[in-house]
């Protein structure tokens, strides 16, 4: 992957996101909004268009007090990387295998996609019949999270990455992520903190707290922060 501009930071998060996030901004640290708080119903659709119009971001997605299996009987811990929309993604992945850590890349271009091997750092495709949507689709996950968002509510201002942001809180069924999280199951309801600028309304940061998956722990929490939008990047397979 190539980028103009600023060079790719690679952070060994599924870490900042999942996270590392310190470069996004945590949740808090805000400070006093000066006038009432907006309607959810405004401050969500326009979030969703904005994310829209976006053609490059960076993410960072870590785990608290969890992992999320992906191909190769790998665990996620953390995934820092970019994506071109609509389906093109370049990552450094932090995983487990049993007590083991691992650092491994990922590229998906279109239906294709592959992963360094954790031991020799060689590229190989991913199993018969695997997208890099099998592991996490961050693009589809944040629509399908902020266009689903049940039970929303604006609950104050806060500053995130330098950055004024509205904290908004709600909920969302699990069965919505299957898109974005392949892992997901219907039936369980998840909390979602996200924070979205006041100016612009792009979205900052996204924390999905609670199992979306039967065998999680109830205080696991996902946490994605976006940044970087806009900037010309490319993504291209690796060399073979």
């Amino acid at each position: 992957m190539k980028r103009t501009g600023l060079a790719l930071a690679i952070a060994a998060p599924f870490g900042a996101c999942l996270l590392a996030f310190a470069a996004c901004g945590g949740g808090g640290g805000g400070s006093p909004t000066s006038g009432p708080l907006p309607p959810a119903a405004s401050v969500l659709p326009a979030a969703v268009q904005a994310f829209d119009s976006l053609q490059t971001f960076h993410f960072s997605l870590t785990h608290e007090n969890g992992t999320s299996p992906i191909p190769n009987g790998l665990q996620l811990v953390s995934a820092d990387g970019d994506v071109v929309v609509p389906d093109r993604m370049h990552a450094a992945i932090e995983a487990k295998v049993g007590s083991q850590t691992v650092k491994v890349e990922i590229i998906g271009v279109g239906e294709q996609g592959w992963m360094t091997n954790p031991f020799n750092r060689q590229w190989q495709p991913l199993p018969s019949g695997t997208t890099i949507k099998d592991i996490f689709d961050p693009t589809q996950g944040v629509k399908a999270i902020i266009g689903s968002l049940q039970n929303a509510q604006v609950t104050g201002e806060e500053k995130v990455g330098g950055v004024q942001t509205w904290h908004v809180e709600g909920t969302v069924q699990s069965d919505v992520l299957a898109t974005a999280v392949p892992i997901s199951r219907p039936g369980l309801t998840v909390g979602i903190e996200a924070w979205i600028e006041v100016d612009g309304s792009l979205i900052r940061q996204v924390y999905l707290k609670g199992p979306i998956a039967p065998g999680e722990a109830d205080n696991i929490v996902r946490k994605l922060a976006l940044s970087n939008f806009g900037e010309q990047i490319t993504i291209t397979p690796p060399p073979q």
